[in-house]
């Protein structure tokens, strides 16, 4: 293998292998703000708007439970926490914090892992959408959008989606402001996302991947899913 390819490579392995296994071999678990293992997201009814909340840090998916985790420890940092106030209404929302080089990832999982076949069934949307708002620490630890992705996986198989690059669809989110980032289903059925079982959907993942040292902080609200 040619050094010229070897980062989109380490890049690719590291993420399959965060993305296929779920939460990796003692990553840090994030806290359930204090619900009972086990959403209730299933039962869920899509608002005036047809838009389903999957989760919101302030009823929707109650019971989340979340990894974080990265390669380069103990200099490299990943925490994924629900807090009060971080919301884009000073809602409670997610806060996910990334530092340092390499492979860094999380994911959060909207039903606590259980029961074992929990999932909301999104097949009937057409887009997957959530509000988002990036802080870094200076320009230059600013997240690449083109190395930052999505992803989902389900219950059934425990199989994942494709990851998806931010930039397509958040091209201006390193301003500071909320943005409300909107991705079509169909983006997450590609490549090995074929597997991916949009009926019982039960996690989204955020990953990325820097040759160089990065430090920013995502913040996330209202993942849900729409027509």
């Amino acid at each position: 293998m040619s050094k010229a390819i070897q980062p989109g490579y380490l890049a690719a392995l590291a993420f399959t292998l965060a993305a296929c296994i779920g939460p990796p071999p003692g990553a840090k678990e994030a806290a359930t703000g204090g619900a009972a293992p086990g959403g209730t997201t299933a039962a869920a009814k899509p608002n005036a708007e047809g838009v389903l909340v999957i989760w919101d840090g302030d009823g929707a998916g109650a019971g989340a439970k979340g990894w974080a985790d990265c390669t380069k420890k103990p200099t490299c940092k990943a925490t994924a926490q629900p807090t009060p106030g971080i919301g884009r209404n000073n809602s409670a929302g997610l806060k996910i914090h990334f530092e340092g080089p390499d492979w860094i990832g999380m994911g959060w999982n909207w039903f606590g892992w259980w029961p074992e076949t929990a999932g909301t069934d999104i097949s009937a949307y057409k887009n997957v959408k959530f509000w988002l708002r990036i802080e870094s620490k200076s320009p230059e630890l600013a997240p690449d959008l083109s190395a930052l992705s999505v992803a989902m996986r389900c219950s059934n198989g425990k199989k994942d989606s494709e990851a998806v690059p931010l930039k397509p669809f958040a091209g201006e989110a390193l301003d500071g402001q909320w943005h409300e980032i909107v991705i079509p289903i169909s983006e997450f059925t590609k490549g090995k996302g074929a597997a991916f079982d949009p009926r019982t959907a039960w996690e989204f993942n955020f990953n990325t991947w820097s040759g160089s040292p990065r430090d920013f902080t995502l913040y996330i609200d209202e993942f849900a899913a729409a027509p």
